[in-house]
């Protein structure tokens, strides 16, 4: 009889063992999956912040605007998203007053779609990214690595 509950307590600790095990593997994969996910739209928010760069500097040598001139002068990197918007806005403002029949303006017309494909992109990919750390397990890894929300730059209707 004694040797009946060794067997009891044995196959109990294995078995917890194993539920360890698997939570800690799902763990290491859930961590991976929701840091992979934040670093995919970091670099894709390089990548807009190097394409509205560009644009810029390639407007302000077309055009005399003041807040293109502004602009040109901050770095763009550390701009608040807000200003981003704004900037944005306005490059598609100028961008409409162009002649884009122009070969001169061919490199700025690619620019442009540049800016707008990477936007795209990178507010997709931010969506996914902010559904993804809503849901259970992913938000307790998300608050516990201090990962936050990204923004949109489209706004959604």
């Amino acid at each position: 009889m004694f040797l009946v509950n060794w067997k009891i307590i044995i196959e109990i600790s294995l078995l917890v063992l194993f539920f360890i095990g698997a939570i800690a593997v799902s763990s290491v994969f859930l961590i991976r999956s929701v840091v992979s996910s934040y670093k995919e739209v970091f670099k894709l928010q390089s990548k807009l912040d190097i394409e509205l760069r560009k644009i810029l500097n390639l407007i302000s040598k077309i055009s005399d605007d003041e807040i293109i001139d502004m602009a040109s002068s901050q770095t763009v990197k550390e701009l608040p998203l807000e200003e981003k918007k704004k900037l944005i806005i306005h490059v598609d403002e100028i961008f409409n007053t162009i002649d884009l029949k122009n070969p001169d303006f061919s490199y700025l017309k690619e620019t442009y779609e540049n800016l707008h494909e990477v936007r795209r992109t990178r507010d997709g990919r931010a969506l996914m990214y902010n559904q993804k750390i809503a849901m259970f397990p992913f938000n307790l890894y998300a608050k516990i690595l201090k990962l936050p929300q990204w923004e949109i730059y489209t706004d959604i209707l």
